[in-house]
């Protein structure tokens, strides 16, 4: 299966990155930046009153978002973006700088539905250093784990869930102290998960410093997407699909590990931890996208292709690529395909969607991204361009 006239998955990105990358720079040269200020993951450690850190919490964490953020670099450099990645906040020391933040109740009185309780009492610990979290991206790493060694039993009751947008956002992940990259090639020490069972200490690895990853794309605006199938037999699984639990698994030899698509890496060019400029940050985005044409069966019997047009209003921020997810109904967004296409100079954009599923009704949402770094969606579930169509066994689709 090929995309963008008759390219390979390796072949595709590359020149559409390219053409992205001459629009949004052509619009920073013509709208210069007026805050100049550096953009930075705020990481916190929050830890219950009746708990200590971890131990080596701060040297642990270091590994696991150094090495994550390698994998992102690594995956944009692939793209055809070059090695942009989370920009990460380092001490003297070379470590992370981290917010300690001791909570004012026991481990007890908190539950995993606690996430925004628990950000309430990072916002007023940070204030105190001068930053609001309200506008910055966090990461909060709650010390929340049971972890005993002698039965090499783990169990955790952490919030985990994140989101955000350019603007702001916040992760909430679990820490533990058998939490450490250094350990994802590890396959004969097993260790109980209480999600999980019976598992090796590379596989919680796996998915933990996967989710830890997974749940920071959300954080910075990504949503939900799957591999293809023509990808997923080069690169794995998607990091923003099911590729947060395969993670590193490679290290192992149990698969091909976890990759960025291309859509998450067209959003991510734009967010400012990855562009490294403020610019207009806070602008909003506003374009009609117009003359919206759905053929089915084009270019083939399985395959829908879509065209339209970008109505950009005066003064907004260039769409520079639009999104086409097509998302099966049921198992959330996790299992939504995507395509891509970079707008020409006249705004019209064509879109070939041709990885859908048999039998399944589905919506195929259009998403607009803006040079600033906003979006016309940044949970990929919504879209004021949304159309409804259904796949019969034959692999057809048909609108609704």
């Amino acid at each position: 299966m090929a995309h963008a006239a008759g390219l390979s998955p390796r072949e595709e990105p590359g020149s559409k990155a390219a053409h992205a990358l001459e629009i949004i720079h052509a619009w920073r040269v013509e709208n210069p930046a007026k805050d100049h200020s550096r953009r930075i993951l705020h990481i916190i450690y929050w830890t219950p009153s009746d708990r200590k850190p971890a131990p080596e919490y701060r040297q642990r964490l270091t590994r696991t978002m150094t090495h994550i953020q390698a994998f992102y670099a690594r995956e944009m450099k692939r793209l055809g973006f070059g090695p942009q990645t989370i920009n990460l906040d380092f001490g003297d020391d070379q470590l992370l700088r981290i917010h300690l933040v001791r909570a004012p109740n026991r481990h007890a009185n908190y539950k995993a539905s606690d996430g925004e309780i628990i950000r309430e009492e990072c916002k007023l610990a940070l204030r105190q250093d001068g930053i609001d979290i309200d506008r910055e991206t966090i990461l909060i790493f709650c010390n929340m784990s049971n972890w005993d060694p002698a039965k090499r039993i783990i169990t955790q009751n952490s919030p985990y869930t994140a989101g955000g947008s350019q603007l702001k956002g916040c992760a909430w992940q679990v820490d533990s102290p058998i939490l450490d990259p250094d350990l994802l090639g590890e396959k004969g020490f097993m260790v109980r998960d209480g999600q999980y069972g019976n598992i090796s200490l590379g596989r919680y690895n796996s998915i933990f410093i996967g989710g830890v990853a997974h749940e920071m794309g959300h954080a910075l605006g990504l949503p939900h997407n799957c591999e293809r199938k023509d990808e997923h037999e080069i690169f794995g699984a998607a990091l923003m699909g099911k590729g947060g639990h395969s993670y590193g698994e490679e290290s192992r030899g149990e698969g091909k590990g976890a990759f960025l698509t291309l859509a998450t890496g067209l959003r991510l060019t734009t967010h400012p931890l990855f562009s490294g400029t403020n610019q207009s940050r806070e602008a909003r985005g506003n374009t009609t996208i117009t003359d919206i044409r759905i053929e089915t069966g084009v270019p083939s019997a399985t395959a829908m292709t879509v065209t339209g047009k970008v109505q950009l209003a005066p003064g907004a921020p260039p769409v520079y690529a639009v999104l086409a997810y097509c998302d099966p109904d049921g198992g959330g967004d996790y299992d939504a395909t995507t395509a891509t296409a970079i707008p020409d100079a006249g705004g019209t954009f064509t879109l070939c969607c041709d990885e859908i599923q048999l039998g399944k009704t589905a919506s195929l949402r259009l998403i607009a991204l803006y040079a600033n770094g906003d979006a016309t969606s940044h949970t990929g579930a919504t879209s004021p361009y949304s159309f409804s169509y259904s796949v019969g066994k034959d692999g057809k689709p048909r609108l609704k």
